[in-house]
């Protein structure tokens, strides 16, 4: 299963997306799912530099392709309050969507990832059901779903 109820994070305090995204990759690799938090994080942060992963609606969706990555996983947390990303746009987010893809399997999985992830959060039910959940399990449920 590509999420499990370990790789997410309800209510965090903080709006600081490095924190944010340390945290979910700590919680990859207690599952098991990445090899070294580091290194997994360089991958993601590389991908960053490109381009900002805030994608509109409250949503960013950091990703990294990495021989650092075990077993594909998608990981999620949800801030107590929106925050800006990045400073290179002006997208502020709350729901954070953090996809892990080992480098052997990136073009085709990574990309049938994010399509489903993106193609669930155009429907606005789905965003405004991940920001009232009150449990893990009902995350589970909506990512479900949206086929994840």
């Amino acid at each position: 299963m590509i999420i499990h109820e370990s790789l997410i994070a309800l209510n965090l305090p903080s709006t600081n997306k490095v924190e944010i995204i340390e945290a979910l990759a700590r919680k990859a690799r207690k599952l098991g799912r990445i090899r070294s938090v580091k290194g997994y994080m360089q991958a993601v942060f590389a991908r960053e530099e490109l381009f900002s992963t805030a994608i509109g609606y409250g949503i960013a969706i950091p990703h990294g392709k990495s021989s650092f990555v075990e077993v594909p996983f998608i990981a999620f947390a949800r801030s107590q309050e929106e925050f800006l990303w990045d400073t290179r746009s002006e997208h502020r987010v709350s729901l954070i969507f953090l996809i892990g893809v080992p480098e052997e399997q990136a073009s085709d999985l990574h990309l049938k990832i994010l399509a489903n992830i993106s193609r669930g959060l155009m429907n606005d039910s789905y965003r405004e059901r991940l920001l009232q959940a009150t449990s893990v399990a009902e995350i589970v449920a909506i990512f479900g779903e949206m086929g994840l």
